[in-house]
């Protein structure tokens, strides 16, 4: 074979490859120049309507549920039937009644099995120290309404007696929530009046 003949049977095969390789970039442009009004419309229509993921759903919504407008926190503490110790401790402490006006408060509350985590000649010296007690009650709730998904861009938060705790991602379990040493198992149980959030532990 002549180099001419080889020349340009080479540029027949460089021109193919450039035409396979640009080809579908062609008909791209092309088709997006020449689609026809509605197939456009449609494709603009799917873009505006397009909802993009939502990453942190999962943590809750800001908004309450209608059905909490007509319980307050004290209501979800006192009925739930798993909260009882906590409920002692708020009521010989006074803070149900808190729990029970129009200010709204986050309340991160231990349920009876977290309760139970603690020595019992810790909880009964708890008990029987009105001061002490009242601290610890005011450790679990904040002023203020947070959810989750909150609680999760926090890092701290000041607590009923104006102590600081620390809340946020937990430093321990990916994609739970922190508070202090314990660890939300329950989240967002929304009153009229605010959030309660299950701990796994007493603070």
């Amino acid at each position: 074979m002549s180099n001419h003949a080889s020349d340009q049977s080479n540029r027949v095969i460089v021109v193919l490859g450039l035409a396979m390789a640009l080809g579908p970039l062609t008909a791209l442009s092309f088709g997006t120049k020449y689609a026809d009004e509605e197939t456009w419309e449609r494709a603009q229509a799917g873009l505006k309507n397009a909802q993009p993921a939502d990453m942190l759903g999962r943590y809750g919504q800001g908004a309450g549920p209608a059905y909490a407008s007509d319980r307050t926190l004290q209501d979800v503490l006192t009925r739930s039937g798993v909260f009882d110790e906590f409920e002692r401790a708020l009521k010989a402490t006074g803070n149900d009644a808190v729990l029970g006006n129009a200010d709204s408060y986050t309340v991160f509350a231990p349920s009876d099995e977290a309760f139970a985590k603690m020595p019992a000649e810790q909880r009964e010296a708890l008990l029987n120290d009105k001061q002490a007690l009242n601290q610890w009650v005011a450790r679990h709730i904040v002023p203020g309404k947070y959810t989750a998904t909150d609680l999760m861009q926090m890092r701290e938060a000041r607590t009923l007696d104006g102590d600081v705790i620390a809340v946020g991602p937990s430093v321990s379990r990916s994609g739970h929530i922190g508070v202090g040493d314990a660890e939300v198992v329950k989240s967002n149980i929304f009153a009229s009046n605010g959030i309660v959030h299950v701990i796994d532990r007493a603070l």
